[in-house]
Order: C-alpha cells, then sequence, then structure tokens
C-alpha cells in the first residue's frame, strides 16, 4: 500500500496554508511541494482528496508534525512537485472562485485553468453553483417574470455564459458571473418584439447569439452575430407575413441551457391555399449553427383547428399542441433536417392540471417541455409544472420559478474571445 503523507504549514496572518505531500512504500521520500492554498480551500481539498486517493490505491495520512507544529518550516532542498496528472484531477474538483485564483500560482497551471480540455472537463462534473447574483420579480405591466443585475435583465444562458440586456437601450453583453467576465456586443436590433438567444457549442468552441425580431407590425427578421468572428450583427433571415390575420407569429429560441450543440429557432405559420379552403401549418426551422433554414409541413388532419395551434420547445425539438375535448393534443417535431415528425400525439387531459378547459385559450399557456415536464404560465404570475410520468402539479409564482431555476446552475470556466473583467 502507497502511503500519502499530507502536512500543512499555516501562517495565521495570512490564512493561507503550504501543502506538502510525501509518497512512500515503507521508506522515506523527500516532500512534496503542492503549493500556497488558502484555509477554505484545504478543506474542499481534504473531502476531495482522501476518496481519490483511494480509488488509486494511496492510503492519505496526517504527519506528526502536522499535529505538532502549525508553523514548521520545511528545508527548501527537500521538496519535490507533485506528478502534474495528479495536481490536474485535484484542480477539477475545486471550484472556479479557487482556480481563478490558481491561474497566478505558476504559467503551467495558468495554461492548465484556461485550457479547452479543462475548461470543458471541469464544466461536465463541478457540482458547484452559480453565484447568488440576480434580483427576480414579476413584472406586471410586460407581464413576465424579470431577473436583474444592475440596470441588466437576463435574457437566457447556456454553459455558465449569461446574455444580458440593458433596460434602456438595445446594449447586449456576455457575462459569466463566476469569472467576474464581461464582453459588451454591437446594440441588438428592434423590433416591437425581440427573442434574444445564446449558443455554445462544447464540441467546437464556437459561440454565436441570435436576435429574433418583428418590425413594421409583419416583418420578420433573423439576425446573428458570431463571437471573435463578426464585428456587426448579420442578417439570416427576412420575411414578410402577410399571413398572420389565419395564425400566431411564433418564435421559439432552443431552451437548452447546459449545451446547445443542436440549435435552431422556430417560425410557426399558417398557409391558406388561395384556390381552396384548405391550410396548413408550416414550420420553418433556422439551423443557426450551419446557417440552414429547412421547411417542415405539419400533416394534414392531426389537428382540428390550425388557428388554435400553439408552438412551444419541447427539450431540444419543437412541440405543437391543440385543446381538444378537455385534453391538450400534442405533437413532436423530433428531427426538423430528416422532416421527422413523432408517430404519436401526446394527450394530456385538463383535468389533471386541475383548472376547467375553457380557460386554456385565454389564460394558460403551454411553455416548455423539459424531461418528462411540461410547463404552463397563467395570467396571475404563475408557474405551472406539470410531470407526465407521476402526474403531480407544482405551482410556482414566476420570480420563485426563476430563482429556483437560476439555482440550478452550475459555475464554470467558459469564457469567449475578447472577454474582460468587469469593473
Amino acid at each position: 500500500m502507497t502511503v500519502l503523507q499530507v502536512c500543512r504549514i499555516r501562517n495565521p496572518a495570512t490564512h493561507q496554508v503550504l501543502l506538502l505531500a510525501r509518497c512512500t512504500r515503507g521508506s522515506m521520500a523527500p516532500p512534496i511541494h503542492m503549493g500556497l492554498i488558502s484555509i477554505s480551500e484545504i478543506v474542499q481539498i481534504d473531502a476531495l482528496i482522501n476518496p481519490m486517493f483511494n480509488t488509486m490505491g494511496v492510503q492519505c495520512v496526517a504527519t506528526k508534525e502536522e499535529e505538532e507544529e502549525e508553523e514548521e518550516e520545511v528545508p527548501r532542498q527537500q521538496l519535490r512537485e507533485l506528478p502534474f496528472d495528479i495536481v490536474a484531477q485535484i484542480l477539477l474538483w475545486l471550484p472556479v472562485v479557487s482556480l481563478v485564483r490558481f491561474k497566478c500560482v505558476c504559467k503551467q497551471w495558468c495554461l492548465l485553468i484556461e485550457g479547452y480540455k479543462f475548461i470543458e472537463k471541469h464544466r461536465a462534473q463541478t457540482r458547484y453553483g452559480l453565484p447568488p447574483c440576480y434580483q427576480c420579480q414579476w413584472d406586471k405591466e410586460r407581464m413576465k417574470g424579470v431577473a436583474s443585475y444592475g440596470d441588466f435583465e437576463l435574457q437566457c444562458d447556456c454553459s455558465g455564459l449569461y446574455l444580458e440586456k440593458s433596460k434602456t437601450s438595445q446594449v447586449c453583453r456576455i457575462r459569466n458571473p463566476a469569472t467576474h467576465k464581461v464582453l459588451y456586443l454591437p446594440k441588438a436590433p428592434e423590433g416591437t418584439r425581440v427573442v434574444l438567444d445564446l449558443g455554445f457549442n462544447s464540441l467546437t468552441g464556437e459561440c454565436k447569439v441570435a436576435c429574433a425580431y418583428r418590425r413594421e407590425g409583419s416583418l420578420v427578421g433573423v439576425d446573428v452575430i458570431t463571437i471573435g468572428k463578426d464585428e456587426m450583427w448579420r442578417p439570416l433571415l427576412r420575411q414578410k407575413l402577410n399571413f398572420l390575420e389565419q395564425g400566431r407569429w411564433v418564435v421559439k429560441p432552443n431552451c437548452c441551457e447546459e449545451d446547445k450543440v443542436n440549435w435552431a429557432i422556430y417560425i410557426s405559420k399558417i398557409i391558406k391555399d388561395e384556390h381552396d379552403d384548405d391550410s396548413c401549418l408550416q414550420i420553418q426551422s433556422l439551423d443557426l449553427w450551419s446557417e440552414c433554414l429547412t421547411t417542415t409541413t405539419l400533416p394534414q388532419g392531426v389537428f382540428l383547428n390550425l388557428k388554435n395551434v400553439r408552438a412551444f420547445p419541447w427539450d431540444l425539438c419543437l412541440g405543437v399542441a391543440e385543446t381538444v375535448g378537455g385534453a391538450i393534443h400534442i405533437l413532436v417535431l423530433e428531427d426538423f433536417k430528416k422532416h421527422k415528425w413523432s408517430r404519436n400525439k401526446i394527450i394530456i387531459p385538463l383535468k389533471n392540471l386541475k383548472v376547467d378547459y375553457t380557460v386554456w385559450t385565454d389564460h394558460l399557456v403551454l411553455t416548455q417541455a423539459h424531461s418528462s415536464s411540461l410547463r404552463f404560465r397563467n395570467g396571475r404570475g404563475q408557474v405551472l409544472s406539470y410531470d407526465m410520468e407521476t402526474e403531480d402539479l407544482e405551482v410556482l409564482e414566476r420570480s420563485e420559478f426563476l430563482k429556483k431555476r437560476l439555482a440550478l446552475r452550475k459555475s464554470t470556466l467558459v469564457t469567449v474571445k475578447g472577454m474582460r473583467l468587469e469593473e
């Protein structure tokens, strides 16, 4: 059995600890200098290092020196470095706030912590949440929940990056609250309705921001900016929608917060044939990575009244729903590139939601499906979360729902080109 002896030398004035380690196999080897670490961080390492080394066949014990004298000095000539791969494994389990500090230890640590592979591994396994920074409240005038940070409002987030827009202008920025880095973007396009979405592709490291908007009553546009490449917004889509009287204008960003390897914006529209009374529902899917537009038509006869059909995000896809006979009928566009719809409709009785089916059209709106739950909003500023497996219903105030959702976010080291420290 290999034994890892750990010795700590603490400086009470600076509240820092010199962490030393010595690996032995029955003989005394020179100690290993691991670095200068704060008291709070040594507690975190204590909880991580023992299970990790136990799985490697290494036993961690404290030395007598640690128990007898906290300020004992170890001759510098006896120190040697801990294997760097072990250092990297330990660092992967530490919070972002510690890793940001540890970049100052040496150039090798800095290059490791700023490396793309390390950032992705840390993002995948970290359990540390987002530091509380947003104030959540219900905006009665706009009938929506708002998360604010100073003069900016949160629009969306992805992989630890948060897209924010000024409350008084079209100024937008990408911010990482954990690293306190920020990147300001060119002013977003204006419109009577604007939807902003942020995408980060972990496979390529590419980051984009999309802005979908309506202008002059019927003009719909989608602009995009690629971080690190574009200096201005680029137009991807311009359409004159003269069919609005026959259907609802819908722009649905993909609502996946962790990663957006698959990312699209959907626009649903009702097309009416000029020669007969038949009409159809078309879904235009704009892939924001390839910047290609795909049009998919809803199969005829699936829904009775297309005017009552609503589109909403369904995990990484798009769902369309209609209320029929006291139940919600849902069909999912599983793969817009292959024009593939779900084989069967999903039917949810409204009695399970404990609301009268007559209030569906006016007050209760299906906004999103995530995993096995459906989310609705009503006119009273509440979010209804319905679990399709257990049939349980949870009702939350919109502001409380935002707080709960943000509390589940993780702190990450993810950054994009051009980011600077916040002032």
